[in-house]
């Protein structure tokens, strides 16, 4: 089970424009995943992930080398499937984070603000790993729900 619409990951990627395809299937984000992903896509999820204010540029610069090195990202137009796996990771997380908690503020602040059932780690951190992220997911399934964590 996916636990959010294709088009609202796809969104956090940047949409159709950064994207360069309109993504409404799974199928259509996995084959666009192994194609890899253009570079614009750290930088439009970065800004989906991290509020604005003074600290922001710092956070930001983060969450995109969760995705991949700045150097990588000069040197490519192109992410790697694995890069482009990152990414679609944390746009997964970012997207579910809006689903569950109604706003996309109260869902970046959360993302980005430690966590104190992920060994006070910020959850899009945690995200970067495959089992971070199901631990992430999992949490917002629960808010989502209002469920117990």
């Amino acid at each position: 089970m996916y636990p959010v619409e294709v088009a609202k990951v796809a969104a956090a990627l940047g949409g159709t424009r950064t994207l360069r395809a309109d993504l409404r299937s799974l199928g259509e984000l996995t084959a666009a995943v192994e194609q890899g992903f253009p570079r614009g896509v750290v930088r439009a999820l970065a800004t989906a992930v991290v509020p604005g204010g003074d600290k922001g540029s710092t956070l930001r610069r983060r969450v995109e080398a969760l995705v991949a090195s700045p150097a990588t990202l000069k040197r490519s137009p192109r992410l790697s499937a694995a890069a482009s796996e990152r990414a679609e990771r944390l746009a997964r997380i970012a997207a579910l984070a809006t689903q569950a908690l109604g706003e996309t503020g109260e869902a970046q602040a959360w993302l980005t603000e430690p966590h104190p059932l992920l060994g006070n780690r910020p959850p899009i951190e945690v995200a970067a790993t495959d089992l971070g992220a199901r631990q992430v997911e999992r949490l917002l399934v629960n808010i989502e729900y209002g469920l117990p964590a």
